[in-house]
């Protein structure tokens, strides 16, 4: 009996000695760095944990054994984990963590930057349907040819805008002050307002800001303002009241050499409060520059009747050379 006895013992640790061991679980807080095990002789480590990292260490001048260190992921929720190392002679472990909530994780909450990117997104949003709605109006030919685009298009869009933000009773940022404080800021007029110039500003404006918050990370490019060819250069000419009556027309080209340019059909007003947003009929061409040389001098000159029908003196400027990539615009009066 004795012996039988004594095999059964000894087949048993045979067969434990080829086992992992199991230690019992290991608390640690999100971010923590926590040393688990302290094998007696040197290790490998086999398995990686899944919410942290595992690093061997090695023995100390001090004469400290090998430990396994584990630095544990920062986390809004419990996990847990496990770490298998196998020691020198074949024998495998088997740690157990448990990861408790951080106490204070650095930044905001996933909540927080969800309801964040909800509000800009929705701004986007109504900016796309606002361009796309007052396209047809800003593209109607009576509005490009009697209006100043870049002078009337920001008031209309803010006008707009606006009307439709106190129609859905919009606030975004009292929105994103209540998402980020969790505090309770009602809808106000001054909020409002500035919604709605955000809105006005366009769907590009919008996307400057998801790029700036970190939801997007490459920027649409903006619209850029239009310029003359690199080797040529603008010229418009302007031409206020003076004598002259009916159309006026403009030549240009080298002394000697003149050809008709264009015609303009009324007299500009600058400095008057509409000049800011009607069309410049006195002035040619109505936005823009006529693409002129760079490589020779050239000749401006105007001609136009008075009111009795008689030619006036043409105005005449020049010879002028332009740089490369200039805008000019010159006043003529006649």
């Amino acid at each position: 009996m004795t012996n039988r006895f004594l095999a059964s013992v000894a087949f048993f640790l045979i067969c434990l000695a080829g086992t992992a061991w199991a230690a019992g679980p290991v608390n640690l807080k999100g971010g923590e760095v926590k040393i688990i095990e302290s094998p007696a002789t040197d290790f490998t480590i086999t398995t990686q944990g899944l919410n942290g990292r595992a690093e061997k260490l090695a023995p100390e001048a001090t004469g400290k054994p090998f430990r396994l260190q584990y630095t544990a992921n920062n986390t809004t929720a419990a996990l847990t984990d496990k770490v298998v190392y196998k020691l020198a002679d074949g024998t495998e472990h088997t740690v157990a963590v448990t990861i408790d909530p951080t106490a204070s994780a650095p930044g905001f909450s996933g909540a927080v930057y969800d309801q964040s990117l909800r509000a800009v997104f929705l701004l986007f949003v109504l900016a796309v349907i606002l361009e796309s709605g007052l396209a047809l109006v800003f593209n109607w030919k009576p509005f490009t040819d009697n209006l100043s685009p870049r002078a009337v298009r920001p008031l209309i869009a803010f006008i707009v805008a606006m009307l439709l933000v106190n129609l859905l009773g919009l606030d975004v940022v009292a929105t994103l002050t209540n998402a980020l404080n969790s505090s309770q800021l009602p809808v106000s007029t001054e909020g409002q307002v500035l919604t709605a110039m955000v809105i006005a500003g366009g769907s590009s404006g919008v996307n400057t800001m998801l790029v700036a918050l970190g939801f997007r990370a490459v920027n649409t490019p903006a619209n850029s303002i239009p310029k003359p060819p690199p080797e040529k250069a603008w010229l418009a000419i302007r031409a206020p009241q003076g004598r002259a009556v009916g159309d006026l027309f403009v030549f240009v080209g080298p002394p000697g050499s003149l050809s008709l340019l264009g015609i303009i059909k009324g007299r500009s007003k600058a400095g008057s409060i509409l000049s800011w947003f009607l069309s410049d009929r006195g002035r040619l061409p109505i936005y823009g520059g006529l693409v002129v040389p760079t490589d020779k001098s050239v000749v401006v000159e105007v001609r136009g009747v008075d009111k009795e029908g008689v030619p006036l003196p043409p105005v005449t400027y020049g010879p002028l050379q332009f740089a490369k990539g200039a805008l000019v615009d010159i006043d003529i009066t006649l």
